[in-house]
């Protein structure tokens, strides 16, 4: 800048020539126009005499950032040297109709100049209380690698309120058609003004990120509303790890179920069949004797009744001859179907199943106590029921029960996110 002695990072003091006020330039060297801070009026500091550009008598507006203020983003000291707000306007007309939206359906924004004499410039906008780091890129090759961006939003801004200092020239009611595309964190913002064309990426910034660069306390800064276009998903940040661990989990159970299930015996030792009339008082059958052979392993039966919509149910007591151990187990058995409406219905099912765990070797013996609707009524006739008794039968309940316990929390994270998705894009319609 011809006239002022420049060095990098020192500031200079100047007067504003419309109202005398004290204006401090930041960026020396670099700055094109400035904004006084005392009237308003906009200046043209790219000269040693100041030249007013337009003058103004508007009060200042305090920003939520004040200009000066220095903060620390990309391990690199930045000091806020301008503030402008934005809104969107009419909408440019070259834009398609499909994306002719309101940047994520919020019609203002607030940016703020950062500056360092050694790394140049950065834009910090906050927008409902989400925060972005802008910096202007040329070229494809300086994006962030293995993102695809998709197209979100595009509109005519318009520059509502300038303060401070810029290295192009700015003034209140300047206008750009803008379009933006993301790629969670990162935002791709193409602002077109006449032939001039900029491309700036953006990252997204949490208020508290935002706030401890500043030093400032959280709650100086505006909550969050909403879902910014470009906001990650904390819950699909959390998915990915969930759900290896959720697969690594059922990856082990499944193994070890499958080497159980191989290994299991799985051998008939005792089947019987017997009927039981209707009519009778006497619902109780008692088995021969049985022997099981082996180590201690599960037991299971299997029972089958003829029924025509009717239930019945084996009250199954396992006695031990040696000891008198009783263990007991109910298998309950039902069969109904009809017609209705030309069409044919059944439902439930004349088998039943049930498991004694670790039974040892032994002498043992069924005590089968039969009830059921038939027993009930008195009619003539019999059920005619076929038990079978297994040893060692690989159980699948216990995989199913961790498979079914596994699922939930991450399909909670997925419904979660599949909703913080459909919020983001609710403002690109």
């Amino acid at each position: 800048m011809a006239g002022f002695s420049v060095t990098p990072g020192r500031p200079i003091l100047l007067n504003c020539p419309a109202c005398g006020g004290s204006i401090t330039l930041r960026a020396a060297g670099h700055s094109v126009t400035a904004v006084c801070a005392y009237c308003g009026s906009l200046l043209d500091v790219n000269r040693p005499e100041l030249r007013i550009i337009e003058q103004s008598h508007e009060a200042a507006r305090r920003p939520l950032i004040t200009i000066g203020l220095r903060a620390r983003f990309e391990d690199q000291p930045w000091e806020v040297i301008g503030y402008q707000e934005k809104s969107i306007g009419g909408l440019a007309t070259e834009v398609p109709l499909m994306l002719q939206t309101f940047l994520s359906q919020k019609d203002s924004w607030q940016e703020y100049l950062l500056f360092n004499p050694y790394h140049g410039f950065r834009f910090l906008s906050q927008a409902d209380g989400h925060w972005t780091l802008h910096r202007v890129v040329k070229g494809a090759k300086h994006l962030p690698k293995n993102q695809i961006f998709q197209r979100f939003s595009a509109g005519m801004a318009t520059v509502d309120y300038v303060l401070g200092e810029f290295y192009w020239r700015v003034k209140k009611g300047d206008r750009a058609q803008i379009s933006d595309s993301i790629a969670p964190p990162y935002v791709l913002s193409v602002e077109k003004t006449g032939d001039e064309i900029n491309t700036a990426i953006g990252t997204y910034l949490a208020a508290t990120e935002v706030a401890a660069a500043f030093g400032m306390d959280r709650n100086r800064l505006p909550k969050t509303r909403g879902v910014a276009p470009h906001q990650p998903s904390p819950f699909a940040a959390r998915l990915p790890g969930i759900l290896r661990i959720a697969l690594a989990a059922l990856a082990i159970a499944t193994a070890i179920q499958l080497l159980q299930a191989f290994g299991s015996d799985g051998k008939v030792i005792h089947t019987e069949s017997f009927d039981i009339a209707t009519e009778t008082p006497e619902l109780t059958h008692v088995s021969p004797p049985f022997g099981v052979a082996g180590g201690s392993a599960n037991l299971c039966l299997a029972s089958q009744v003829n029924l025509d919509n009717d239930w019945a149910e084996l009250e199954a007591s396992l006695v031990n001859e040696a000891t008198g151990e009783t263990r007991t187990a109910t298998l309950g058995m039902e069969y109904y179907s009809g017609i209705e409406d030309d069409e044919r219905w059944s439902e439930g099912n004349p088998r039943a199943s049930a498991c004694f765990p670790a039974v040892s070797q032994g002498m043992y013996r069924l005590v089968l106590e039969a009830d059921g609707g038939a027993f009930h009524t008195g009619q003539p006739g019999s059920r005619f029921f076929m038990v079978e008794v297994k040893r060692d039968v690989p159980i699948w309940s216990n995989w199913t029960a961790l498979l079914l316990a596994l699922l939930p929390y991450p399909g909670y994270l997925w419904l979660r996110h599949r909703g913080f998705e459909s919020a983001r894009w609710s403002g690109a319609e």
